[in-house]
């Protein structure tokens, strides 16, 4: 799987804006959870995309 590096930046700007971070090591781990958390949630919107779009019906 390759890293959508657009998408760490973003995840590190947000891990330099905590304030409970105290080291360089605790804001690589802060922002590779956020890109794992981006990451995640930009999987789950595509899963609900394609289920909307299969379920015309319903609306």
């Amino acid at each position: 799987m390759e890293i959508d590096y657009d998408l760490y930046a973003q995840a590190m700007k947000e891990a330099l804006k905590v304030d409970f971070i105290s080291n360089s090591q605790e804001l690589k781990l802060y922002a590779n959870a956020l890109y794992s958390a981006m990451m995640w949630g930009r999987g789950i919107d595509e899963k609900n995309r394609a289920i909307r779009e299969r379920d015309q019906s319903v609306k």
